[in-house]
């Protein structure tokens, strides 16, 4: 993708812009965002042009058409590596060590960059992540390292420090309600409840509008958080097996629970039903915003977001649904 094809992020592109029209490139940046923010695809348009054969000097687009454009389309650009890691959320020190510390001590092979893309980086442990910062101490002058960061506060302060932060930041949702019309064939009609639940994220709106069974799936989760907590623990396991009988639907569900507190707490601070992602559960919102204090609900969100952790670390997905659940309904004042 060229990267004046990439919706949005006008701060975090007209800065990679500047670096390749000035022939600036620094060695380490960091790209910020949520899963389904762009993050790859910016790196890897920025590589591309980085590696580009055919860009002239003052310009900051690739060509598409020369070899190294091909090859890293194809993501076999001997130049270009992007990191692997075995375990699904942990980067070992011995994975950067092969893969970014040994490696970089190697000429570009093609041109005269090369380019470290590694996704995930706050998977990186501590040592990985201190291996990381030495090469960066003393990197050699060809190496550009780009870090694909979800939650910055999983790096490390010097790490962050090194590093261009580039923040990426939610689309409008007429950007997002575009992309879906003119790139997937979305018709107008569907994508108004598609684009709320988006959030701005637009990997996001592309998997819901990719999900047959999203209102289907979107109603269930209402209903759960409408019950869950005014009903006992052993009324829960038709839900729990509902949720958990599709593993990679869990994060969907667990992002429904999380906007579902969103309103509540929107709610609570006085926000009107045009705020709202619920809109057609208004009075039952309503009535939980004044059934939770605040703490109580800092403690559900907390309590979510330790569910989507645990459930990507391979935790038994029944269990993390339960204590979710127990934790949501503690905190119910009713």
């Amino acid at each position: 993708m060229k990267i004046d094809e990439i919706a949005g992020q006008t701060a975090a592109l007209t800065h990679l812009k500047n670096a390749l029209i000035k022939n600036q490139i620094s060695q380490a940046y960091m790209l910020i965002g949520e899963t389904g923010m762009g993050k790859k695809t910016i790196a890897k348009a920025f590589a591309e042009s980085i590696l580009c054969e055919e860009r002239k000097p003052g310009e900051y687009e690739h060509c598409g058409k020369c070899q190294s454009c091909h090859q890293l389309e194809d993501v076999n650009h001997p130049d270009c590596i992007f990191i692997r890691h075995e375990k699904p959320n942990l980067i070992t020190v011995d994975e950067i060590r092969e893969q970014l510390v040994s490696d970089v001590e190697i000429k570009p092979y093609q041109g005269e960059k090369k380019v470290y893309i590694v996704p995930d980086a706050e998977m990186m442990n501590e040592q990985a992540q201190n291996a990381t910062l030495k090469t960066l101490e003393e990197p050699p002058e060809y190496a550009v390292i780009i870090l694909l960061v979800a939650n910055a506060d999983r790096m490390l302060p010097t790490l962050l420090s090194r590093s261009i932060k580039l923040p990426l930041a939610p689309l409008p949702d007429d950007i997002i309600e575009e992309k879906l019309i003119k790139d997937y064939g979305m018709p107008k009609y569907r994508t108004s409840s598609i684009v709320k639940f988006a959030r701005g994220n637009l990997g996001r709106a592309i998997e819901m509008s990719e999900n047959d069974k999203f209102i289907e799936n979107k109603d269930t989760a209402s209903d759960i958080m409408k019950k869950v907590v005014k009903t006992e623990c052993y009324e829960w396991n038709d839900w729990i097996d509902t949720i958990t009988k599709d593993k990679s639907e869990i994060p969907f569900y667990l992002g429904m629970f999380m906007d579902w507190y969103r309103d509540i707490l929107m709610m609570k601070s006085g926000a009107g039903r045009e705020r709202l992602m619920f809109t057609d559960e208004e009075s039952v919102i309503r009535e939980e915003a004044g059934e939770y204090d605040y703490e109580g609900l800092k403690y559900c969100v907390e309590a979510i977001k330790e569910a989507e952790t645990k459930i990507r670390a391979n935790v038994k997905p029944s269990l993390v649904i339960e204590n979710l659940f127990n934790t949501l309904s503690l905190n119910y004042e009713d």
